[in-house]
């Protein structure tokens, strides 16, 4: 990810040098081919973890030396994990709750705010705004309870309160629950159909609670050499925020299915899914999915995306390109999210290839990772309706059903 790249520029000495995140040149540096080639061009040396992980394209015995979540039938330490929907280790998130899902109730706590990886420090980032609600004073009284607790044995009433707390906006509210996911939630999917021009929101995509019975293919070129923005500071080193992606969904090279108009509110809560088939020109190539919420005067504020390299399409062991022109099926899993789509809002997920400053552009080769130097354009097609059901599944509270 490039996005991390601003990370790993602060973190290659041994102590944190802020300066090397901050710079104005990274949209050159961004641009830096091939990629094992960039911290030696743009820092001056080479970077040791960087050079290991363009040795280690695929999961193999180097990552899994770091696979917590491989042992996690060996871990049993009370946890208290506290997270943003918006937290660029989100999905680090995920696997943490994943871990602790089968802990005794006493011994697992979860806090989810509307907070960048800076938890608990703002109301409003990127175009989302939140309620005065958003901060929690607390924070610091359930830390010092939930050790008092677990290192010093008093009983302090902290294993008696609610085992999880999480924010939705939209409605900016806090609720309550036992476990992740909240049993109320249910799984409802939304159908992608179109009438094969799905290019842009001017185009005619839909999200729809029905499939279309008819198929229907939706085609873009993907150049690497322009890739669609993805709305981040790589100074600011947040590469999760929300951002309106309003003049973004105009691009021909990005789909759009968009639902009609809520006729009442709608909350979700959890992972969502992205399951859709998909053929490329080319051996390999990205796809990078994003679900917002559109409100009345079409501002799209994005609430959760997802990328998979194809590639990978069958586990991060192993390398399978693909035949072109080869219709797959891909399912991606997003960030979380806690949101309630207020009536006469709309539903919106996109379907693109790139995500500039967050992910380097996948060159369309197929050549292992880190030694590209050319790329290639793709021709893209998403299938839906008929045999190919690509849909949207949104974990849907029931209450709000």
């Amino acid at each position: 990810m490039s996005g991390l790249l601003a990370w790993a520029f602060s973190v290659s000495e041994k102590r944190f040098k802020r300066e090397y995140m901050i710079r104005d040149d990274w949209d050159e540096v961004m641009k830096m081919r091939p990629l094992a080639s960039v911290p030696k061009r743009a820092l001056g040396r080479n970077v040791r973890f960087w050079d290991a992980w363009m040795k280690h394209e695929k999961y193999d015995e180097f990552w899994a030396k770091t696979d917590w979540h491989k042992d996690k039938d060996l871990i049993d330490v009370p946890a208290l994990v506290v997270s943003g929907w918006f937290d660029d280790n989100g999905m680090g998130t995920t696997e943490a709750l994943d871990v602790i899902a089968d802990y005794k109730p006493q011994d697992r706590k979860v806090i989810l705010g509307p907070w960048l990886h800076n938890s608990n420090s703002t109301r409003d980032s990127h175009g989302g705004k939140f309620g005065n609600n958003a901060l929690r004073y607390d924070l610091d009284y359930y830390y010092q309870a939930w050790f008092d607790f677990h290192l010093k044995g008093l009983k302090n009433g902290i294993d008696k309160e609610p085992r999880v707390e999480y924010y939705t906006t939209g409605d900016n509210r806090w609720r309550q629950g036992e476990k992740w996911l909240p049993d109320e939630v249910e799984y409802l999917p939304m159908y992608l159909t179109s009438g094969g021009a799905a290019n842009s929101s001017r185009g005619d995509g839909e999200l729809t609670f029905s499939q279309a019975a008819g198929e229907s293919t939706d085609t873009y070129i993907y150049d690497p050499d322009n890739p669609a923005p993805y709305l981040i500071d790589v100074s600011e080193n947040e590469v999760a925020v929300p951002g309106n992606y309003k003049e973004a969904d105009l691009r021909e090279d990005v789909l759009v299915y968009t639902s009609q108009p809520l006729q009442e509110d709608l909350t979700v809560v959890g992972d969502l899914y992205v399951e859709f088939y998909a053929a490329s020109s080319a051996p390999d190539t990205d796809w990078v999915v994003k679900v917002s919420d559109v409100d009345e005067e079409g501002n799209s504020i994005k609430l959760a995306d997802g990328i998979l390299r194809a590639k990978f399409r069958n586990g991060f062991d192993r390398i399978d390109l693909l035949t072109p022109g080869k219709v797959e099926k891909y399912v991606i899993r997003t960030t979380k999210l806690g949101n309630t789509f207020k009536k006469g809002h709309r539903i919106r997920l996109t379907i693109t290839s790139s995500a500039d400053n967050l992910i380097f552009p996948n060159p369309n080769t197929g050549e292992e990772l880190g030694l590209d130097e050319k790329s290639v354009k793709a021709e893209q097609k998403i299938f839906t309706g008929g045999p190919y059901p690509s849909r949207l599944k949104l974990p849907i509270l029931r209450e709000d059903k």
